[in-house]
């Protein structure tokens, strides 16, 4: 075998010239290292890592899309569950708005028709649509009230063991039919006991002075009223209550307070109120 760089004669089986160092052939005992061979596990781990912070592989970004859409889909029904929960809570509201004004709709009645007072019944009845009766469809309010004309509540409530409306509404006139005064009656006050409200004992007016504002004599008070009068030159209220005393006696008070058109307070009486016929003859 001649070599190939300083072309002297070397054995076949040599694996380097002699002569000039040339290598003739590679050593068998290694092996070649191939560009696309397997990595080590270590190796991909660590690719990964270094993937992980500045990129996404192809595996990576599909499980990132499920990811996403997942929480778009928690996303969505969270905001479906939002809507339907704040659509609950208006739904409530309305329910208690309309409780409330109808639970009120004959004090706020009154007021709307105390607005044309010396003016003709007709012209109320116009303006709000409404329909003023010459007569209660409850026996007891014809009997225990005087008026002209009525509107009352189609709900009824029993005192002892007679009916009558919720509330009345009742209108006197002056022999040309204007509106002279609107007295809205709270009934419905009375269903427990005909004596009014229970209270824990005598309600004192000594603390009440001429110009107190209206709303401070109902948050001192702190009952309802039984009866609410409106007239040209102002208001007056009734409020009927009950109490205990020391010695077991059960006591029936009426308190009147008439307010003047800017809803100060005029005057305010306090009377018990005592049994009408005790002489049993």
């Amino acid at each position: 075998m001649e070599c190939p760089k300083c072309h002297k004669t070397v054995g076949d089986n040599d694996a380097v010239c002699k002569n000039c160092g040339l290598v003739l052939k590679e050593d068998s005992g290694k092996s070649k290292v191939s560009l696309f061979s397997p990595k080590k596990s270590s190796e991909r781990k660590k690719e990964r890592t270094e993937l992980s912070l500045f990129g996404r592989s192809k595996g990576s970004l599909s499980s990132s899309g499920e990811a996403a859409s997942d929480k778009g889909q928690l996303l969505r029904k969270l905001k479906i569950f939002g809507i339907a929960v704040g659509a609950l809570a208006i739904i409530i509201l309305i329910i208690v708005i309309i409780v409330k004004v109808m639970g009120g709709g004959g004090e706020k009645t009154a007021e709307k028709i105390a607005e044309y007072i010396n003016k003709p019944v007709t012209t109320a009845e116009d303006k709000l649509d409404l329909h003023l009766k010459e007569e209660s469809d409850f026996d007891g309010v014809n009997y225990a009230f005087g008026f002209d004309y009525i509107y009352e509540s189609e709900d009824d409530v029993k005192v002892d063991e007679v009916k009558y409306p919720e509330w009345a509404i009742t209108v006197s006139v002056d022999d040309d039919n204007d509106i002279t005064s609107v007295t809205y009656t709270n009934i419905k006050l009375l269903e427990k006991n005909h004596k009014g409200v229970k209270t824990d004992g005598k309600i004192s007016i000594d603390n009440f002075d001429e110009g107190d504002k209206l709303s401070k004599v109902l948050d001192t008070l702190g009952i309802d009223p039984y009866s609410i009068t409106y007239r040209i030159l102002g208001k007056t209220y009734v409020f009927k209550y009950y109490y205990h005393a020391d010695n077991g006696d059960s006591w029936a008070v009426v308190i009147t307070a008439v307010f003047d058109p800017d809803d100060k307070l005029e005057y305010i009486t306090s009377a018990d109120v005592f049994p009408t016929d005790m002489s049993f003859s």
